[in-house]
């Protein structure tokens, strides 16, 4: 596979799918979640002793093939977020429409992995700004980057973890893409995983980040709202909605809160003086 050519081939895929969803920055972070819930159904749930970050599948629903993706909340966030982008990966076909730019070629189911990965990294860290933030915080640090020291270099990987909310080996693999490190420096890291992994939760903790946070959420986007309906509507037994609730910890809305209201706009407000 030429990794090279298929990268080349990302950008308009990737400028395709951000057309549907408005970003404030480039930098999407957790509004991965939305991007990928209008796409599939996702289902958003912790299984402490899995090591997976989530999967996609898919699925009949009324005779038309249906896509769900699952997000293991027992993860930190940024495990959360790579997740969600390389599943999406799945949902949106990419290696499928890289295919069609190359005639004649096909990609192993490993290959494919490689390319989703590339995908999501791609996705969440564009290259230009990943490459503008890194040399921002070496700056910042009057860090020459002709000889760091590794300790400084992991203290700008987890800088950028931060700035983009992903995990370590993401931002590791991403700094020998974006050429910043070579991959001789990327082997000497890979040699110290065991000593690094230590070193950057230590730095991680040093930042006011949500990099390490474990949601643990147990939802369904929309899902309270589709139980009130169906209960309404007496579509499933009370068992069945009892379970369904306790399973995903849903409680009931205390109160009344059917009470018509007005907005208005500042113009609005404006026009009332």
């Amino acid at each position: 596979m030429d990794i090279d050519r298929v990268v080349k081939l990302m950008p308009p895929v990737i400028v395709e799918l951000k057309k549907e969803y408005a970003f404030s920055n480039d930098a999407i972070k957790d509004g991965i979640f939305r991007l990928l819930e209008k796409h599939c159904t996702v289902v958003y749930y912790p299984l402490n002793n899995e090591k997976t970050r989530g999967f996609h599948v898919k699925r009949f629903v009324k005779d038309k093939r249906e896509d769900f993706v699952f997000i293991n909340t027992a993860n930190p966030v940024s495990e959360q977020i790579f997740g969600a982008a390389h599943e999406l990966g799945h949902v949106w076909e990419v290696a499928n429409k890289i295919l069609k730019e190359m005639p004649g070629q096909s990609f192993t189911s490993d290959e494919e992995e490689i390319i989703i990965n590339r995908f999501a990294a791609e996705l969440l860290m564009p290259q230009d700004i990943f490459r503008h933030s890194f040399f921002i915080h070496l700056d910042d640090m009057h860090l020459n980057a002709e000889s760091l020291k590794l300790e400084d270099l992991i203290k700008l990987a987890v800088m950028q973890m931060n700035d983009y909310m992903v995990p370590y080996e993401a931002v590791r693999r991403r700094l020998v893409e974006t050429k910043i490190i070579s991959s001789q420096v990327s082997d000497i890291l890979d040699k110290h995983r065991a000593t690094i992994s230590e070193v950057v939760k230590l730095f991680a903790q040093d930042q006011n980040t949500m990099l390490d946070r474990v949601t643990a959420k147990k939802t369904i986007p929309g899902l309270r709202t589709m139980l009130e309906q169906i209960e309404n509507n007496k579509l499933l037994d009370d068992y069945t909605i009892c379970k369904i609730k306790k399973d995903f910890d849903i409680d009931s809305v205390s109160g009344s809160l059917d009470e018509i209201v007005n907005v208005y706009t500042g113009d609005q407000l404006n026009d009332q003086k």
